[in-house]
């Protein structure tokens, strides 16, 4: 464990993107890349889709220049905030609510900022700004069986939250044996998602905010970039910082089994024309409709170097 850091997560939990059509997204993630449609909150014009694993790996919410209100009646969505498609946040889990209330206190102590503090009916969150504007959520489950809550198109479900309201739970509410629904046909059959690639134009001060701040670990580290995972976590890596001409996500990524059969799958994306180059050892990426990359790959160890040559960034 990250100790001194502020946040401690468990794991990476999930993406959270802003896309043109919500319902073109939808098709495209559960018949290319194998993920179920877990349940929709049409107030929001938002979809969330996973493995499984968690209420979702990845959220989606159609663009729109207005604002977008919560449960409450709280401002969820800035006016322009979701104008554009682009990356909405990323999330890790932490281990319990104690621990994330815990994280909360430190972090007002420090006097790092909190813009919002939020209760989604099966998860309380923590939401934190990287030094390049990136939305960081940091969340504890508060319900194991989410599917009991959340299935099908659902009313607005996020509210305001007071960390310490109430006393938080101090057992784990993530599911270690998860119900995993694999997307019959599709072309990918992902396992989890994996990792986020981040580009920076600065990379110090947002290596110090992850491991810090979000508690990572450095798995590797390089003048022109930086691999990092949730402290004993055992994937090779959870997020990677390189050094860039521009700040953004550059990709995201899911394991697959070892067994699948990648050269056909790469196939099959070609003649989608949603692969993107030619598939590497135990590795191919396809592009979404709105020009997100999604990684799909068999394990195997970080490697930096290799990572920052095929950004162009070393």
């Amino acid at each position: 464990m990250n100790q001194g850091a502020i946040f401690q997560p468990r794991r990476l939990g999930h993406v959270n993107l802003v896309v043109a059509d919500l319902q073109r997204s939808i098709d495209f993630y559960r018949d290319v890349c194998g993920l179920n449609l877990e349940f929709t909150e049409s107030g929001l014009r938002a979809a969330f889709m996973g493995t499984g694993h968690t209420p979702h790996d990845v959220g989606m919410m159609e663009r729109t220049s207005e604002a977008r209100q919560g449960r409450d009646g709280h401002t969820q969505i800035a006016r322009g905030a979701a104008r554009a498609v682009n990356l909405n946040h990323i999330a890790w889990e932490m281990d319990t609510e104690a621990e994330l209330v815990r994280a909360y206190e430190r972090a007002r102590a420090a006097g790092i900022a909190v813009p919002r503090t939020l209760d989604h009916q099966i998860a309380h969150s923590v939401y934190l700004k990287d030094p390049d504007g990136n939305t960081n959520e940091f969340y504890a489950d508060t319900i194991k069986d989410w599917r009991a809550v959340l299935h099908g198109d659902v009313a607005l479900i996020t509210s305001t939250w007071k960390p310490g309201g109430e006393a938080p739970a101090t057992d784990r509410r993530w599911n270690a044996e998860p119900d995993r629904r694999p997307v019959p046909g599709a072309v990918m059959q992902p396992l989890r998602l994996s990792h986020v690639v981040l580009t920076t134009t600065s990379l110090a001060p947002m290596a110090a905010f992850y491991t810090e701040v979000a508690g990572l670990e450095t798995v590797a580290r390089t003048q022109g970039g930086i691999l990092l995972r949730a402290s004993g976590h055992p994937t090779a890596y959870q997020l990677a910082i390189i050094q860039g001409e521009v700040a953004g996500m550059h990709h995201y990524g899911f394991d697959v089994a070892g067994g699948a059969d990648l050269d056909a799958a790469a196939g099959r994306l070609r003649s989608l024309g949603c692969l993107v180059g030619a598939p590497a050892a135990r590795r191919l990426t396809a592009v979404d409709p709105d020009g997100f990359l999604v990684a799909f790959a068999q394990g195997g160890a970080a490697d930096l170097a290799m990572l920052e040559d095929a950004l162009g960034t070393a």
